[in-house]
């Protein structure tokens, strides 16, 4: 894989200045998906066709009580910006709550199922995606009811007994059992009726999967408003046992007996320290943020006002510096809030600094639901919040800050679930010149009213290469890659390959190209331009050293970017760049080692190079090229030597070729002259000159001579004369002298063959 990476210039970055920027947003009016009369309950971007941009998903009622009105529908992403209504949810839903994806069928599309409110007995849908920008509405029963759910909360997807097939959990409202549904595999559900996570009472606002212990199974989190009729309700947490069932933590902390009226929660690794921890919204509360401590209990500190109502919220790093930050979606007439995260968990309050995004209107009861999602696919988290009622709908684009680095990756499941829920994706890179690893998994389910995409993105501010990215998927595989590059968008399947969907930018000013020749070239000293008082960064980490002298042993084959810079991290300005090739040394292959008679011709061949030298060039017919002729006068030793097309030296090769040390030859007792090239003659088989004296005679059954030869080169062709004979047995009479002086005559058969 080439390694990329985009460097400003010093006009450009003005260095640490440019990376410490405040990121701002940008309001872009009129996209296609605002209402401005309706109540969106649920809204979520994804990738519906497969074209690899996102698209838009809401569903919300207009009118009133109880004459509400269907306004969900599918937004295409036109891939410029722009956004049109497909028509594809022809729904029948009076209000329509939230909704959730996954490919259930495992067809390598995405698949719908929308929640109906408990107001009027609305009937939850569940559409099929037909792959062909169609959906079809399915029926029957098991997670796909034609039945009253009363319901106030996340459509929760997840495969929780890790068959590789997405099952479902339904959260209740009014003091009712919730709902599991197991994914046979078929098209068709089985409901699970056993154990306290479907058993419990409660009046259930959602439901959140994440694997917070890392066995690589997903467990459960739920959020209760109240138990029983007005008792505001603990949380629970269900540890998954990895056998099917469940099991209820009781002992892990306030994130399980802390009594409040939950609204909804996010599982998120705040501080980097690679557990999942919990952040919940509650009304008329505080919200609390849950620290995994990594041994099945969590610490809890609280943060906001504490009498305050957060309906939902949201995490992602909007300014790519390493960490995730917060939005809380207010209610009841509380303010939304904008939360920066350190990346050590410690969030502080910065909504006064984006006053654009938090004026009057968004906030207190006219705010709903927020999805984070980068919708240009530049790299930078854009951020939309829906609302209800009269108020409009809002979308800013982040006007992001050019030097700082990031990732997106689009898991693909093989034996998995083919959308990959549950997957988690775990990177290192050197952030601020400190390792830092963050962790992002693949959740159906991000937020309450909103969800983000499957696209998992990551934010590494002035790393310039992800040192380490590992894949940790539900069937217990695992992908390492190492070196790899920033700024671009992949997916990487469940097989280990990586599709680039998008690039990354080329590497400009790149003024010198090096090839180095592996075993030969060991290092190479880089020359700066100037003094050696920057800062020498590369691709390959500690390939290169602070005096710019560069490293190939160890390395593989590839390209390796380096670059010289006054300051450091990406956003140093580049005083020169280098693309390094470490090319293998090729290796020479010669042939044939063999023994010939003297005076004998036979051609040598030679691989592995683009040019040739064979030494030493007497007797060859050409002494640069990979097939000369040679006539073997003597013993030799040939070496063979080149170089490939990058002028890196061979490895090279030699061939014997020995002389034989006694005249020898051979009478064959057939022949098949039928001029296919194959024993078509007779006489003695020998290598060399080695005849001083030579005839060979035929004479026939009747004792008739039908052939005599007094010279080795002109051996007998089954012919009399220019008349062919027929198949027969015939007597030679061969006498001969040879070079060393040895005399013979021999008598024989031979059979002629046709």
């Amino acid at each position: 894989m080439k390694f990329q990476v985009v460097f400003c210039t010093l006009a450009l970055c003005g260095l640490a200045v440019v990376s410490q920027a405040q990121v701002t947003f940008q309001q872009i009016p009129g996209l296609a998906f605002f209402d401005n009369q309706g109540y969106l309950n649920g809204v979520s971007w994804v990738d519906v066709d497969n074209d690899n941009d996102l698209d838009v998903c809401v569903t919300g009622s207009g009118g009133s009580f109880p004459n509400f009105t269907n306004i969900s529908a599918i937004y295409l992403n036109n891939g410029n910006e722009s956004f049109t209504n497909t028509g594809l949810l022809a729904s029948a839903q009076k209000n329509p709550f939230r909704h959730g994806w996954a490919d259930y069928d495992n067809d390598d599309d995405l698949d719908l199922y929308i929640g109906a409110t408990w107001n009027n007995n609305g009937i939850n849908e569940f559409w099929r995606n037909d792959g062909v920008l169609g959906f079809s509405l399915t029926t029957g029963t098991g997670a796909t009811p034609n039945i009253a759910q009363p319901y106030e909360g996340t459509v929760s997807w997840a495969d929780y007994n890790n068959d590789g097939w997405a099952d479902l959990f339904i959260p209740r409202w009014n003091d009712l059992k919730n709902k599991l549904y197991r994914n046979n595999g078929n098209g068709t559900f089985s409901e699970i009726t056993a154990g306290t996570i479907v058993n419990d009472l409660a009046w259930t606002s959602g439901g959140y999967w994440g694997d917070f212990d890392n066995d690589r199974d997903q467990d459960l989190y739920v959020v209760n408003y109240q138990i029983g009729s007005a008792t505001p309700g603990n949380n629970n947490l269900f540890r998954n046992n990895g056998d099917g069932t469940f099991t209820k933590i009781t002992t892990a902390g306030q994130v399980v007996t802390l009594q409040q009226n939950g609204r909804s929660a996010n599982w998120v690794d705040v501080n980097n320290d690679g557990y999942l921890d919990l952040f919940v919204c509650n009304q008329f509360g505080q919200d609390l943020l849950h620290i995994n401590n990594g041994d099945a209990t969590f610490s809890t500190q609280p943060i906001g006002a504490t009498n305050h109502t957060s309906w939902s919220s949201n995490w992602g790093d909007y300014d790519n510096d390493g960490d995730q930050d917060l939005i809380t979606i207010g209610f009841w007439n509380t303010d939304s809030r904008f939360w920066q995260n350190d990346g050590q968990g410690n969030l502080t309050d910065i909504t006064a600094t984006h006053p654009n995004i938090f004026p009057l209107e968004t906030n207190g009861s006219n705010a709903n639901g927020i999805v984070w999602v980068d919708y240009n696919r530049d790299g930078w988290l854009d951020l939309h919040i829906t609302q209800p009622d009269v108020s409009p709908d809002r979308f800013w684009e982040n006007e992001k800050t050019s030097c700082r680095s990031w990732l997106e990756v689009k898991c693909l499941g093989i034996q998995s679930n083919h959308a990959a829920i549950g997957a988690t994706v775990r990177a290192k890179a050197l952030v601020g010149g400190q390792p830092v690893w963050q962790m992002r998994q693949v959740s159906a389910q991000t937020a309450s009213v909103g969800s983000n995409p499957m696209l998992l993105h990551f934010g590494f501010d002035d790393a310039v290469v992800i040192d380490s990215l590992v894949v940790e998927w539900p069937s217990g595989q695992t992908c390492y890659f190492t070196q790899f590059p920033v700024n671009q968008i992949v997916d990487i399947r469940e097989d280990c390959t990586v599709l680039v969907t998008q690039d990354a930018p080329e590497l400009p000013g790149i003024t010198e190209e090096i090839i180095l020749c592996q075993p030969a070239d060991t290092s190479k000293q880089l020359p700066s331009g100037v003094s050696n008082d920057g800062v020498w960064e590369a691709s390959c980490g500690a390939c290169v050293d602070q005096t710019g002298l560069f490293m190939a042993v160890g390395l593989t084959a590839g390209d390796y970017w380096v670059r010289h810079l006054l300051g450091s991290g990406i956003c140093g300005a580049s005083l020169d760049s280098f693309l390094v090739r470490v090319v293998a040394q090729p290796v020479i292959t010669a042939s044939p080692d063999t023994v010939v008679g003297q005076g004998e011709m036979l051609v040598l061949t030679a691989s592995g190079a683009n040019t040739y030298l064979w030494t030493p060039a007497d007797g060859l017919t050409c002494s640069s090229c990979p097939s000369p002729s040679l006539k073997a006068d003597s013993a030799v030793v040939f070496t063979v030597s080149g170089f490939d097309a990058n002028g890196c030296p061979a490895v090279p090769d030699q061939v014997s070729v020995m002389i034989t040390q006694e005249p020898m030859f051979d009478m064959p007792n057939a022949f098949t002259p039928n001029g296919d090239g194959v024993n078509d003659t007779f006489g003695p088989a020998y290598k060399g000159n080695i005849f001083s004296r030579f005839q060979l005679r035929i004479i026939n059954r009747w004792g008739q001579e039908v052939f005599v030869s007094d010279f080795p080169s002109e051996p007998w062709k089954g012919m009399i004369g220019d008349k062919s004979l027929p198949s027969d047995v015939y007597v030679y009479r061969f006498t001969y002298e040879l070079v060393n002086g040895e005399t013979g005559a021999l008598t024989g058969e031979v059979t002629l063959i046709r």
